[in-house]
């Protein structure tokens, strides 16, 4: 099993094309990464991050917390890159302490020059980690946008998890909703955390459907940690076109456990997001792209127990200089003109 895991690592660049041959059009970068542990150096009041500073047993100092942002940087910068691009559009981020580790990333050196903006809200997750988008105003402007919380009596009264960040804007010439998402681990006993993770689901359809009652013709983009994957129950609820699903099928992911893919990170349309009715352009197309989970070799933990597996920062105690346990995924998109087919 563990030669499989080393051995599939080479495929994970490989992709799912939808429609034809592209000539000379833009490229639009659509991406999620849970960067796993994205905290800063400094105690936070009622927050359970004590394993994340320099007096822990690992030893987390400045000089390590401006390694990790530097990483985390260096992927945005090499996503932002895939087929000439010209940096992300937007990306979803999970696992994010706060604000303070954001404005670190979006001022790195290597990405300053996007002028990257961030959305970001506190949530009651124990550990203080986050979900939070980034994204590019030369491509995506955000005209509202509004967290909704997981914690209700019955589910996450004891344990509150992670918010769903909602962001409304316009993408391009074309208005979508994006929600992000950071759905329970699958810590747990017996059939608790699936349980968790279908709650988590309904209010996420919830959310879409109030969207829709207000406008029918919305297209939507769901990205997120499900820790699920894209056969699994609580992702089918939602009822949308996932463009990781052939991945899925083909043995590829995003994260590895005991020794096994899977593809818990995923973006995830609409069904009507092929049409153009939303489009102020109806010459501009935004329908044709494909899908990736995205790495290269410095992202690969190469040696030990854990070969073939995504580089973390730590493994225990161990700083092991790398990047998070997951790998990013992505949506390539061609913006064309429709009088210029392709």
């Amino acid at each position: 099993m563990k030669n499989s895991i080393f051995t599939n690592v080479a495929f994970f660049l490989a992709a799912i094309f939808y429609g034809s041959k592209e000539i000379n059009a833009q490229k639009i970068i659509i991406s999620f990464y849970n960067c796993e542990n994205f905290y800063d150096t400094i105690n936070q009041a009622n927050v359970i991050d004590e394993d994340f500073l320099p007096n822990s047993e690992k030893k987390y100092t400045q000089h390590l917390y401006e390694a990790k942002s530097k990483n985390i940087a260096t992927v945005v910068y090499n996503l932002g890159k895939l087929e000439n691009a010209n940096g992300i559009a937007i990306m979803g981020l999970a696992e994010i302490e706060n604000k303070l580790v954001l404005n670190q990333l979006i001022n790195e050196e290597i990405i300053k020059k996007y002028h990257y903006k961030f959305i970001h809200f506190d949530s009651k997750d124990a550990r203080g980690v986050d979900v939070a988008l980034i994204y590019n105003p030369a491509f995506f402007v955000p005209y509202q946008y509004k967290p909704y919380s997981l914690t209700d009596e019955k589910h996450f009264n004891h344990a509150a998890t992670r918010d769903i960040l909602l962001v409304k804007g316009q993408l391009i010439n074309k208005c979508i909703y994006i929600l992000v998402n950071h759905w329970p681990s699958r810590r747990g006993v017996g059939n608790s955390s699936v349980k968790k993770r279908i709650w988590a689901s309904t209010v996420c359809k919830k959310i879409m459907d109030s969207i829709k009652q207000n406008d029918p013709e919305a297209q939507i983009m769901v990205m997120g940690d499900f820790n699920d994957n894209p056969n699994n129950r609580s992702i089918k609820l939602l009822k949308m076109s996932n463009p990781f699903m052939k991945l899925y099928k083909m043995g590829m992911g995003s994260i590895a456990f005991n020794d096994s893919w899977n593809l818990f990170d995923q973006i995830l349309l609409s069904p009507n997001w092929m049409s153009t009715t939303k489009f102020e352009n109806k010459n501009l197309d935004l329908t044709n792209y494909k899908s990736i989970v995205y790495k290269n070799n410095t992202m690969i933990e190469w040696t030990g127990k854990y070969r073939g597996y995504p580089k973390r920062t730590f493994n225990g105690i161990e700083f092991r200089g790398g990047y998070s346990d997951h790998f990013p995924v992505a949506l390539i998109f061609t913006a064309k003109s429709a009088q210029n087919p392709l």
